[in-house]
């Protein structure tokens, strides 16, 4: 990246840097930038694609049916209306 470049990048992010500082954070943007060119340059589409490559046995829970009224034990201590909950101006 130019040094034109990266000052045309700060100056439309609204970054103010002294000397040192733009010269250390262009010199990182140019790492970040050439890895991600790292990045783009592998190739995926050989071999098989594997979603969870290590086997994990899933731990279930068991499910029980309750009568829960969890709507009416919100509302409980506080006015609502129209099943929303009012509550102090602010």
């Amino acid at each position: 990246m130019e040094k034109d470049e990266f000052n045309r990048l700060l100056a439309t992010s609204r970054i103010v840097l002294n000397e040192i500082e733009s010269d250390s954070i262009q010199k990182d943007t140019e790492d970040i930038l050439k890895f991600f060119d790292k990045i783009g340059s592998v190739t995926v589409e050989t071999g098989e694609k594997a979603f969870h490559p290590v086997d994990i046995p899933e731990k279930l829970r068991e499910d029980s049916a309750a009568d829960r009224r969890e709507i009416e034990n919100v509302f409980e201590n506080g006015d609502t209306y129209r099943f929303y909950f009012l509550g102090p101006k602010v």
